[in-house]
């Protein structure tokens, strides 16, 4: 040990740059050995009633929230532990420093975003400040062990500066050894079954969240987010998310929809109804939830402050009780009772996904921030330097605008004075495909530019789409009345979908810090600054970044309700978008025959999914290594057609379907062959001829999801077909004569 003596507060007490990390030691499978080390800073001081105070806010993450109690620094990490058995964790504390002639300045508490942190008054509780003893009374801490998806862990908190206000002495302990034991032999809390595999889609996660991911999951490389959807509709909404769930289907997302009147119309009978699902398809991913509340209802987990508190990710919650709040799946909602608007979500979606505009909007970005929340944000940053410090993230990456739009005047890209409502929604309708939003809000705006419902109603971003986070009040407030998340989703123009691919919004008062994690967090991994966890879907983002807001602030209450009351509004497994369009193209075989169980198909895209489909019904997909994949399908049984589907991310989807045959089915599409189709491609007339035959011939066109469009029998060589009503795509031409079937493919402009 050893003591400083600080005679003045401008002073600083040491110039090493700010480090503090935990390390992996050693692990068996009954011991964990852990190591955090403490490198301190430089103090920055607030001045409170005229005297200097060690504001630990200004250099430090996260700091102690209990109004009134000094702000000290708390540190976190969480560490994967074994399916079973109990734990106990052991501490062992090396050398520390004293400084004398300290202040502290307390924490004004964990504050709700109705309040501007600048109007609320330092406090000091007499039960700390007027007692000659450290506080905290603890160094660490850890939380009961919890569950997500396949993993259980349990997250170490540590406090490394004990503060004795009477004393005014600061003490830093400079290293923390820290060791988990497992007892396999006793009950633990949280247990989950031996051998559930960890290499599943959530991996990467793993790797990225625990100090020990990659130790306890080797070097396995995992499939990223892959996996199955499961969408819970109102029955009258059914025929509307069917065209959704029919295009999961074609890309390779094993899709099923059910009605409430299977599902439930109550949160009890739902939870009950996914976890059922979930247990005999241990592959789902994503729910999406079709309905109003009062359709589809969210689940409230009680009254806090006045506010019910209403959850859609409570559905994602499977695991661990009660008080597990970690998702072992990604929950969305399409919020509507109108067919009309669920139909305009649908068309959105598709239309992001398949057909996106042309152009650098998704290159583009809006940081929407207040100029309040110095020394109490995340960071201790108030909402408009956290933006700020977010657009140097992603114009790092490869972003080439993104739009300062603050509260006051800040310098840079940002304007002097407010933002407008009007200059909003113009970078709104130019192209922007992300919209990030820290600052004071309510049911049906965005306070900061006035940015409200009808200024969301009125955009003209027909395909230029943003995915929109709002750390705001009450901006998902959709149970039982119309939220600002809500008319993003329902925005048209001209009869077609505008506004937003997918909004994040609050269902009650919103904290202040916790949340900005969530959205720092969410930067660094559209960033890409996580090499094991790259995300790229809706659900995929929003998740993660709750998951790590969730375990930095581990120690609050407040925390837990951002992670049950936060609400994404949007198809959860869409990918998003964050570069220009490419271009994406396989090859594959023309035709296969009946009984064949896989199918092998080229790209150059490494990681492009491959999905095959058949009249809409999943068969199988599989991933691009090397250049190929070969994808396992039930044993073909009929002659509709197969459909491949090859995604990734920021490119356009291509889709071309496959014959089936059987030994007696000839193939024939050259000019000289016996089947003849011309013009082809052809957009009003279809001529079609074969050798002559004794025989009738029955002439078909299908779809490529196996529908007949055309069906005549015909005798002679040859027949003409009107397809001018026929909508574009590609169609199969199938002439059967006698006992041979002759095929071509057709496409109809």
């Amino acid at each position: 040990m050893k003591k400083l003596l600080l005679v003045s507060s401008a002073l600083i007490f040491t110039t090493t740059p700010f480090s503090q990390e935990f390390s992996l030691v050693s692990q068996t499978d009954e011991l964990i050995s852990i190591r955090f080390d403490t490198r301190e800073i430089p103090f920055e001081y607030t001045e409170i009633d005229g005297e200097m105070y060690v504001d630990f806010t200004k250099t430090y993450r996260i700091t102690g929230m209990e109004s009134g109690k000094p702000a000290l620094p708390v540190i976190t990490e969480s560490v994967m532990l074994p399916a079973t058995g109990n734990i106990t964790l052991g501490f062992s504390y090396g050398e520390f420093t004293d400084y004398e002639n300290i202040m502290v300045a307390p924490s004004k508490g964990s504050l709700k975003r109705n309040v501007d942190p600048a109007d609320v008054p330092y406090t000091f509780n007499p039960e700390v400040y007027t007692k000659d003893k450290g506080f905290p009374d603890w160094i660490e801490t850890f939380s009961e062990p919890f569950v997500m998806r396949n993993s259980r862990g349990v997250t170490i908190s540590i406090c490394p500066y004990s503060y004795n206000p009477v004393q005014k002495t600061l003490r830093v302990y400079h290293s923390v050894d820290i060791i988990v034991q497992i007892n396999p032999f006793t009950y633990g809390v949280n247990e989950l079954p031996e051998g559930l595999n960890l290499h599943d889609g959530f991996s990467g996660i793993y790797r990225q969240f625990y100090l020990n991911g990659n130790a306890a999951l080797g070097k396995y490389t995992a499939v990223e987010e892959q996996g199955e959807m499961l969408i819970i509709a109102d029955d009258a909404l059914i025929d509307e998310i069917q065209v959704l769930a029919d295009w999961k289907n074609q890309r390779g997302i094993k899709t099923t929809v059910v009605g409430t009147s299977t599902a439930g119309t109550t949160d009890a009978t739902i939870k009950a109804y996914v976890s059922s699902f979930y247990t005999a398809n241990p592959n789902l991913i994503y729910l999406l939830l079709v309905g109003d509340h009062a359709d589809v209802p969210a689940h409230t987990y009680g009254i806090s402050g006045g506010e019910q508190l209403w959850s859609d990710s409570y559905y994602g919650q499977l695991s661990g009780g009660g008080t597990n709040y970690y998702p072992e799946i990604f929950v969305g909602r399409f919020s509507s009772s109108s067919a009309a608007e669920i139909t305009t979500m649908v068309e959105r979606t598709m239309e992001y996904e398949k057909t996106p505009a042309a152009g650098d909007w998704m290159e583009k970005a809006i940081g929407l921030a207040s100029d309040e929340g110095a020394g109490i944000g995340d960071d201790g940053e108030p909402d408009w330097q956290h933006a700020r410090n977010n657009r140097t993230e992603l114009m790092a990456f490869g972003y080439t605008t993104v739009h300062e739009f603050y509260d006051g005047s800040h310098g840079g890209a940002d304007a002097a004075g407010n933002p407008s409502s009007g200059i909003i929604a113009t970078a709104v309708n130019s192209g922007v495909g992300l919209f990030n939003y820290t600052g004071h809000g309510s049911l049906t705006t965005c306070v900061t530019g006035n940015f409200d419902t009808g200024d969301v109603d009125g955009l003209t971003n027909n395909g230029f789409y943003p995915y929109v986070i709002s750390v705001a009040c009450n901006n998902g407030t959709f149970a039982g009345s119309t939220c600002l998340s809500e008319v993003w989703l329902t925005s048209t123009n001209g009869g077609n979908p505008a506004g937003a691919i997918a909004a994040a919004g609050s269902s009650i008062l919103m904290a202040w810090a916790e949340p900005m994690q969530t959205q720092d967090e969410m930067t660094q991994i559209i960033a890409e600054n996580y090499p094991t966890n790259k995300k790229t879907t809706l659900g995929g983002l929003f998740y993660n970044g709750q998951m790590s807001m969730l375990e930095d602030y581990s120690a609050s209450s407040t925390a837990k309700e951002v992670m049950q009351t936060w609400v994404l509004f949007g198809d959860p497994s869409v990918e998003f978008r964050n570069k220009q369009t490419l271009t994406l193209t396989a090859t594959h075989t023309d035709s296969v025959l009946l009984g064949e169980t896989s199918i092998t198909v080229d790209c150059s895209v490494e990681g492009a999914m491959i999905g095959i489909s058949k009249a809409n019904v999943y068969q199988g997909y599989g991933i691009i290594s090397g250049g190929t994949t070969t994808v396992t399908i039930p044993a073909v049984d009929s002659f509709e057609p197969l459909m491949v589907t090859a995604t990734r991310q920021n490119y356009v989807p291509f889709q071309d379907s496959i014959f089936v045959i059987d030994a007696q089915v000839t193939v024939n599409e050259a000019a000289n062959a016996v089947l003849r189709a011309f013009p082809n491609p052809t957009k009003d007339v279809l001529n079609v001829s074969w050798g002559e035959s004794d025989n009738n011939a029955l002439i078909q066109l299908t779809d490529v999801t196996g529908k007949v469009v055309y069906s005549n029998t015909v005798s002679g060589s040859g027949n003409t077909i009107a397809t001018d009503g026929m909508a574009a795509g590609i169609y199969i031409l199938r002439v059967n004569i006698g006992a041979q079937s002759l095929l071509s493919k057709i496409v109809i402009e």
